[in-house]
């Protein structure tokens, strides 16, 4: 079935998030990886790969959407018709075919590949995204059958961020301690965490932030020894931990920054582990430079840790850069861990989370995020590392 791809015109409604030269520098990487694998196209689901890609932006991304790239006409984005004019009047492709809500997403896609695509073109797609189920990828599959080769190329390109998306992540670092100071500050027996939650999304979106693939993590009492919860109405009482994990984010680009602290003097038990985490986290961001591999920075840690008698079972980091829910991070495409072998390259972005959870009781973690540049790691986020005390 031949469609009709329905063209922006005019100008744009808002300002693109990044330079044109910026969008026409990730195109050509994008098509020299399809050229080395042999792809005539390429077909991209994750709302973070269509954003980096197209400057498409919109949180209705649990409706299929997808953006086809050949390799000479401009990217063109497969939308829910309602959604269709975030590419139109504020894209750098502007290129759409919408479905209506009856349509089968899967079979406007199918038809767009195969107007796109000569016969035996070998058609590269992303087989790992959230948001295309087993059922409908089925559907793809049927339609162009032995011409889909699985192919994750824009995550790669992602991990080494341009000086304009790194702009982006020390603008959002910036909001990061902005809303953290509004945090401790309120901080205070008596006081309820729905009040600090609701200041820190104030101080976030007040001062230029977008919203986080994750909510800012307020917690207090022992809920803190919970992985990831949130602000639930406890007030805070003497003696209780208290943390705070909060996500500055500019043009889809966050910086997140974790603290731990306590109403009063905090108990013996977290003044050691304070010491181990603080320790662990200078650590790691000596040791992050180009070239370093990722799983000894981990070990090495892990091994610090262990000087201080802990044993910790989780990640040391992992890549942030563009976001959307579920997720905050880019863990998915690099994380600070045994058994990855990569390299540390100039232009990636880590989120440094060492620290360790003792349930029912207490966590501390004491993090940092870092740009790795030609000589190590420049911390972005700022805020003093001790446990705070409130």
């Amino acid at each position: 079935m031949k469609l009709t791809i329905e063209e922006g015109t005019g100008p744009l409604i808002a300002a693109l998030p990044f330079s044109r030269d910026e969008y026409a520098a990730r195109l050509a990487r994008l098509r020299n990886r399809m050229r080395q694998q042999d792809l005539d196209v390429f077909v991209a689901f994750s709302p973070e790969n269509i954003f980096w890609l197209t400057g498409h932006d919109s949180p209705a991304y649990h409706y299929v959407q997808a953006s086809v790239v050949t390799l000479e006409d401009d990217p063109v984005n497969v939308l829910r018709r309602i959604d269709a004019t975030n590419t139109l009047l504020r894209s750098c492709s502007r290129r759409v075919v919408s479905y209506g809500d009856s349509d089968e997403p899967m079979e406007v896609l199918a038809d767009l590949i195969e107007d796109l695509a000569a016969a035996g073109a070998r058609i590269g797609v992303e087989a790992d995204s959230f948001f295309v189920s087993a059922r409908r990828f089925d559907i793809l599959r049927r339609r162009l059958g032995q011409r889909l080769v699985p192919a994750q190329l824009v995550e790669p390109l992602r991990l080494i961020k341009s000086p304009e998306e790194l702009g982006c992540i020390r603008k959002a670092a910036r909001l990061t301690k902005a809303a953290m100071e509004t945090a401790v500050g309120m901080a205070r027996e008596g006081m309820n965490e729905n009040h600090i939650a609701g200041a820190v999304w104030n101080a976030l979106v007040s001062g230029g932030s977008e919203f986080p693939g994750l909510p800012p993590f307020i917690v207090s009492g022992p809920r803190t020894s919970l992985g990831h919860a949130t602000w639930a109405g406890h007030v805070l009482q003497k003696g209780d931990p208290v943390v705070f994990e909060i996500p500055g984010v500019i043009n889809r680009y966050v910086a997140p920054q974790f603290r731990s602290g306590s109403v009063g003097e905090p108990p013996t038990a977290m003044r050691r582990l304070e010491e181990a985490v603080v320790d662990s986290l200078e650590l790691l961001i000596r040791e992050i430079r180009p070239g370093a591999i990722a799983e000894d920075v981990h070990r090495k840690s892990v091994r610090n840790f262990a000087s201080h008698g802990y044993e910790v079972g989780h990640r040391s980091g992992y890549s942030v850069g563009v976001n959307y829910a579920p997720d905050w991070g880019e863990g998915n495409l690099f994380s600070i861990v045994e058994g990855e072998t990569r390299p540390f390259e100039a232009g990636m972005v880590f989120h440094l989370v060492p620290g360790i959870y003792v349930p029912p009781e207490f966590v501390v973690v004491i993090s940092e995020t870092v740009i790795v540049t030609g000589t190590g790691a420049e911390v972005v986020t700022d805020f003093s590392r001790g446990l705070f005390i409130c």
